[in-house]
């Protein structure tokens, strides 16, 4: 019978192990490291005691992870991270109950709890579904290569990009958070958790651009150098335009900007995720300059 432990920092690498090692056969890539992992602990919002644990085998082995969070804001919801080895179903079940029981400390009565699950992950999707959970939402992974002749970014008159400096941090944020006010998954954060969250990701390595009119902010696209432990693989962590200046390319163009700077780091593929009903049309978007649905995931929801 695995046992749950509180996690620390010094179990990054076998965390990070455990989610590729599960992601490697799901999906067939590695999707973390063990320097994002123990970014995590530096999060004001997941108390390590309280809001992670690990489930450890015999040979102290990681069978298991998840933690629990809720919105700063303060909207009753709790969103559940929980990843185990596949096969590892009593590994699965514990980490299950404790998230179930968390989640319901961090909330009380009349919140909603959401789980993450993979397509394929059909061992913790059967867990929900037995609970009563039900799909809610969808999300797709989407990549395309990028290697050979790019298509030149058209920027609409009158606006330029510029690389992202983080002496203009909070004004970037603001106008991310404008942008995304309507978006079903956005989850505003302090500037603090963002600012942490961007040097994290490694946005701040020179590929994220910021689109401006004169000195305002009027789009974004702010990348990861890696997709975990893949370099060959830039990945687009944030797409914003704000309203005013939507519906004139600039979406297209920041993108179309992305995949060169991509190219010229030495990247073969850009990828990014996106969630299928998007209200600003933003799948139509992605599809017209060639990514393609490689990966689905869904949110799995049931009231508290």
């Amino acid at each position: 019978m695995p046992e749950l432990v509180v996690p620390s920092v010094e179990d990054a690498a076998r965390i990070a192990a455990l989610i590729n090692d599960r992601s490697q056969a799901l999906h067939g890539v590695s999707e973390e490291t063990a320097q994002g992992v123990a970014q995590w602990f530096d999060l004001p919002h997941l108390d390590a005691a309280g809001d992670m644990r690990l489930a450890t085998g015999a040979d102290g082995a990681a069978e298991g992870y998840a933690d629990v969070s809720v919105p700063e804001d303060g909207t009753p919801k709790a969103m559940v991270d929980l990843r185990v080895r596949p096969g590892a179903a009593e590994a699965l079940a514990q980490l299950f109950e404790w998230a179930e029981d968390r989640a319901s400390e961090r909330i009380g009565a009349g919140g909603r709890t959401q789980f993450f699950a993979g397509e394929r992950d059909v061992a913790l999707a059967a867990v929900l579904e037995e609970a009563g959970y039900a799909i809610v939402r969808t999300a797709f992974e989407m990549r395309r290569g990028i290697e050979g002749d790019l298509e030149l970014p058209a920027w609409p008159d009158g606006l330029v990009a510029r690389t992202l400096d983080l002496g203009d941090a909070e004004l970037v944020h603001a106008a991310q958070d404008e942008a995304f006010t309507d978006d079903w998954s956005y989850d505003p954060v302090s500037h603090e958790v963002w600012l942490k969250g961007i040097r994290a990701a490694g946005a701040d390595s020179g590929l994220s651009s910021v689109a401006w009119e004169g000195e305002t902010i009027v789009g974004l696209c702010l990348t990861r150098p890696a997709y975990g432990e893949d370099q060959s693989v830039g990945w687009i962590g944030d797409l914003a335009v704000r309203g005013p200046w939507r519906g004139r390319g600039l979406g297209e163009a920041l993108l179309r900007h992305s995949f060169r700077l991509f190219a010229d780091a030495g990247k073969r593929t850009a990828g990014l995720g996106v969630d299928a009903e998007n209200a600003t049309y933003a799948l139509a978007l992605y599809e017209r300059v060639g990514l393609r649905v490689v990966r689905r995931s869904n949110t799995w929801e049931r009231p508290a």
